[in-house]
């Protein structure tokens, strides 16, 4: 399976845009090679720079449709499933829903990954779950999983 964004390369910075300094909406993501047998996927955005004992979740986005070969740019808050993609927003760190971009500490670079996860059932859940509970929904059902990642320098 394999991941990635027409807007930054793996391991480089995202750009001002997609972050809370910018204009705090998801960045482009695609995808290829999906497993055989995937029925639905998901989206996890993380920072990993160890800050807590799990990683800070930035964004929770599930029942993509398998079809798919990507996401557009834009996506933020939503307590309802997006047109025309019907796909759910999770629970981030921040309390909310939907996609909150990085943002962090003046100078001092973080460090962040997207991964997708290729499911072979759909998630049978309504739209909000926290981590723990979509962890739980899923559980002995991801058949891959795929990383992206990226790096943020908040600037002054």
């Amino acid at each position: 399976m394999r991941l990635w964004s027409e807007a930054f390369e793996d391991g480089q910075e995202i750009p001002v845009e997609f972050t809370r300094d910018g204009h705090n909406v998801s960045p482009p993501l695609r995808w290829s090679d999906l497993p055989d047998g995937t029925r639905e996927l998901a989206i996890l955005f993380e920072g990993v720079t160890p800050a807590t004992r799990e990683p800070w979740l930035h964004w929770l986005a599930y029942k993509i449709p398998a079809e798919l070969d990507g996401l557009p740019a834009g996506f933020k808050h939503q307590h309802e499933p997006e047109e025309p993609l019907h796909l759910f927003h999770g629970r981030n760190s921040l309390d909310g829903d939907g996609y909150q971009g990085p943002q962090g500490t003046l100078g001092r670079t973080f460090r962040y990954r997207f991964r997708l996860l290729a499911l072979d059932r759909p998630v049978e859940a309504p739209p909000g779950l926290d981590r723990k509970r979509f962890e739980k929904a899923i559980a002995g059902h991801v058949l891959d999983e795929a990383e992206l990642h990226a790096t943020y320098t908040r600037q002054a």
